[in-house]
């Protein structure tokens, strides 16, 4: 929501001046309305068009805590990688001490920490990482911001401060600063000093944008503060490594190069001089096994795709099984050459969101979003919308199953866990699988953990062995009448 407040940092990226809506009070009736324009959304880069990219996420899930952490892996940036994982564990280890014990939060309340990424500049020997990590913990709940450079031609991970050239600099950037926010803030709390610019990076016009964590220079309740700086503003305020940084940040298209022995695998261009794909379509795959007349189990996978994703897609193949995987559109926006491998090989893709939030603590406008920007890229990949939704935590209520029955697509969860996140053995894993499988049963698994996919060869042999024959979600439940919006758990009763 734009609170008043909010409003005074929508500046045009020239003029420093608010774009207003066309159409407000005294506007000919006729007139459209125009959006109005954020200045201080930060510019990304499409982390497909990296090559060599991969993503390192962490999940666990109780009556304890939630979690979902991710971070970007880029060859020939390796300090930067130290350097995330370290940023992610600061934010983790906090929350864990925080929620040692079930029943933090009153009522049935899980604690939540979401630590969520995007590339802010890949270009030349300049990368820029933006972490942004949303906790829910009752009062002490709030969203912070992060962004850290890495400079390779140094192979020196630099914080946003160091984009600004000594003290004079940072004296320059407060005042320029403090006029453009809002009178929600406390003036007095942005400060000359590194530690109050924790997150700087460029919009797409080539602004500096300055953003804030919760809590740090206004009241929670002001939301997101940010201020958009003309390059007149903040060009003479640049150190050598700032001007390198923003010319990364704004480069049309984005080439990195770090001196790696990354991988060529991925097109450089941007997702719109890609190869489009087939129209999108939101029907099931087609059937190849009749559950109703066969054994059947739904292998599922969660969070991917991840490093272990191509052996766990080798395996299936070695094996002819087929299985579902419920991707997380941040990681599947990093490894579209997986979400085509998965189709291609006959499994199905459903949707698990794309940022991993408990989506029953979150607007339906937001659920939306969130579900259909992964539809996106999956689409934008393979040509088809998942036709399958799994809120993250099987976390769920009216509001989601509203959102769901809107857009179409059942509600997946699962009646057998093999609680992978936990147990990092893979026969534990395995054991867990075989002993509670059933016919219909649908089985939770990760693909973000080596253990779980070195689980998958015992899994399917052992169920092999007792007659199970291995289906897609949509096959599992191919003989009963499904309705969107709905709850699913296994292939027989909901």
């Amino acid at each position: 929501m734009l609170t008043p407040g909010r409003l005074l940092n929508l500046a045009t990226s020239s003029a420093g001046v608010l774009v207003v809506l066309a159409g407000c009070a005294g506007a000919p009736a006729h007139r459209t309305a125009r959006p109005i324009v954020d200045v201080t959304a930060v510019h990304t880069v499409d982390p497909g068009s990296v090559p060599g990219l991969s993503t390192v996420t962490r999940s666990e899930q109780n009556d304890r805590r939630h979690v979902f952490a991710g971070y970007p892996r880029i060859p020939g940036a390796e300090p930067l990688t130290d350097a995330l994982a370290k940023a992610v564990e600061a934010q983790v280890r906090p929350f864990e001490a925080a929620t040692k014990r079930p029943g933090t939060l009153p009522g049935a309340s899980v604690p939540e920490l979401n630590v969520r990424w995007s590339l802010a500049a890949a270009s030349g020997d300049v990368v820029g990482v933006r972490l942004l990590a949303d906790q829910f913990l009752g009062a002490s709940g709030g969203e912070s911001r992060q962004t850290l450079w890495y400079d390779g031609s140094a192979r020196a991970v630099r914080p946003s401060a160091a984009l600004i050239d000594g003290k004079a600099g940072l004296a320059g950037l407060t005042e320029a600063v403090r006029a453009r926010l809002g009178t929600e803030t406390n003036p007095s709390r942005v400060r000359a000093v590194p530690d109050t610019y924790s997150s700087i990076a460029f919009n797409d016009d080539g602004d500096m944008v300055v953003e804030f964590s919760d809590y740090s220079v206004a009241a929670g309740a002001a939301g997101r503060i940010a201020a958009a700086l003309p390059r007149a503003t903040y060009d003479p305020l640049l150190s050598e490594f700032g001007r390198r940084a923003r010319d990364a940040a704004v480069a049309t298209p984005s080439k990195l190069a770090l001196g790696s022995r990354a991988p060529a695998a991925r097109s450089s261009a941007p997702p719109s001089a890609r190869p489009s794909a087939p129209p999108s379509t939101r029907t099931p795959p087609p059937a190849r096994t009749d559950c109703t007349k066969v054994k059947c189990v739904a292998l599922t996978f969660d969070d991917g795709p991840g490093p272990y994703t191509a052996r766990l897609l080798d395996m299936l193949a070695e094996r002819k099984a087929r299985a579902t995987f419920f991707v997380v559109g941040t990681n599947a926006d990093a490894h579209p050459e997986l979400l085509r491998r998965e189709a291609a090989g006959g499994h199905e893709i459903g949707n698990h969101t794309q940022s991993h939030r408990d989506l029953s603590r979150l607007p339906a406008m937001q659920v939306n979003s969130d579900i259909q920007r992964t539809d996106e890229i999956v689409r934008a990949a393979t040509g088809r919308a998942p036709t399958l939704l799994r809120p993250p935590y099987g976390a769920t209520n009216a509001t989601v199953a509203g959102v769901a029955r809107s857009l179409g697509m059942p509600q997946i969860l699962w009646n057998v866990d093999t609680r992978d996140w936990h147990d990092h053995d893979a026969r534990i894993v395995a054991d867990r699988a075989v002993s509670n499988a059933r016919p219909g049963a649908i089985i939770l698994m990760h693909d973000i953990h080596r253990t779980s996919v070195e689980a998958v060869p015992r899994i399917l042999e052992r169920l092999r062995d007792k007659g199970y024959t291995f289906a897609a979600v949509s096959e599992l439940l191919a003989g009963r009448t499904v309705t969107p919006g709905a709850r699913y758990r296994d292939g027989g009763d909901r």
